[in-house]
């Protein structure tokens, strides 16, 4: 019985709160409506007496005349330091790697030996056929004598000259093969890149050391497909090595005219200045100007806005002495450094919205700051 009670109870409670809200929404609605219209009855009476703008809020924007202008587009790109003396210097036959004289980074001439491999077989070898060819020199020598006393066959001397040439070809084969031994540099620079290892087997042509050379040096940049025959030869480009603290200006020596297919990339070369201690690997900043346009219209890239209709910013039009905002659709172009270039939708002489463009719409008065 208290059970069914209480609950009653809170089902009465409950739809006397429901009703209650439900009144005091009608109740505000109504209220809502008088002073709406109280609003709109001072508003036609201040605006007949002429003080009506004294009470209403203002929205204050502050604009720029857009005049026709120049507008240079730069490309940046990361680039590095080349040697166009880069070269790979490999074992000329495989074996095991007795010695690495050289470190990377160290500075070496033409002619410095940089590794050794094992040459000991080929060192008995060539001593044991020294003594042959001893031999076959002294019986070569001594048929000759015979032969110019005509004594002895033909056969037999012409025998012991076969054998003693052999044994020469033979040693100059051992003596090349033991200079295959030894890896040289072809030039004077750095050690770059070292592949071999004191004890490991070393693999023709594979394994070696890399040296590049000092004294003619580039910069090397990659810049994507899409700016392909807009960067040419002889065109300016800035180029800083922030580790040298170094910033100069020199013309594109070469670009290249074929797009790797990897990295979908085509690449410049820029030559340094003379004098200029550079390090290979070292990296670079490279800045081209890629685009000029002489009259271009250039506004704050910021004003640009988007919807789904397109992009659009909005400028002020003289409307019955009123300031008013227009939307204003544009097309814009390259954007650098925080301004793009209007390419469609905008002429010289009109002023834009360049603070204040978020709180406006189109066809709202606006105060000018």
């Amino acid at each position: 019985m208290n059970r069914l009670f209480l609950i009653a109870v809170a089902v009465f409670i409950g739809t006397s709160c429901t009703t209650d809200k439900a009144e005091q929404l009608r109740e505000l609605k109504s209220e809502r409506e008088k002073i709406t219209a109280q609003i709109s009855q001072l508003e036609s009476e201040l605006a007949q007496e002429g003080k009506l703008d004294e009470h209403v809020n203002k929205t204050y924007v502050k604009t720029k005349q857009i005049n026709a202008g120049n507008f240079k587009h730069y490309v940046e790109v990361k680039g590095t330091v080349e040697s166009n003396n880069n070269v790979f210097v490999p074992a000329e036959m495989s074996g095991i790697v007795t010695r690495v004289l050289v470190k990377e980074g160290q500075q070496v001439t033409k002619g410095t030996l940089l590794a050794q491999l094992d040459d000991e077989l080929i060192v008995r070898q060539i001593d044991a056929l020294k003594t042959q060819l001893e031999l076959a020199t002294t019986v070569f020598e001594r048929q000759k004598r015979l032969w110019e006393k005509e004594i002895g066959s033909e056969i037999q001397f012409l025998q012991a000259k076969t054998n003693k040439e052999s044994a020469e070809r033979q040693l100059d084969v051992l003596k090349k093969q033991l200079e295959m031994t030894k890896i040289i540099s072809p030039l004077s620079g750095m050690v770059d890149q070292i592949t071999l290892k004191e004890g490991e087997m070393a693999a023709a042509v594979q394994s070696g050391i890399r040296v590049v050379g000092l004294g003619d040096m580039k910069i090397k940049a990659k810049l994507s497909e899409s700016y392909l025959g807009q960067i040419s030869t002889g065109d300016t480009a800035q180029v800083a090595i922030e580790s040298i603290d170094a910033d100069f200006f020199q013309p594109v020596f070469a670009v290249e005219q074929v797009i790797d297919m990897g990295s979908r990339t085509f690449g410049i070369d820029i030559r340094p200045p003379h004098g200029l201690k550079l390090t290979p690997n070292t990296l670079a900043v490279v800045t081209i100007n890629d685009y000029n346009k002489t009259h271009a219209m250039v506004v704050p890239d910021n004003v640009v806005q988007t919807d789904n209709e397109g992009s659009f910013l909005f400028v002020v039009d003289n409307q019955k002495g009123e300031s008013v905002a227009v939307r204003r659709n544009v097309k814009p172009g390259k954007k650098y450094k925080g301004e793009v270039e209007i390419l469609d939708g905008l002429k010289a002489g009109e002023s834009i919205i360049i603070e204040g463009y978020q709180n406006v719409s189109n066809n709202q008065v606006v105060t000018l700051m």
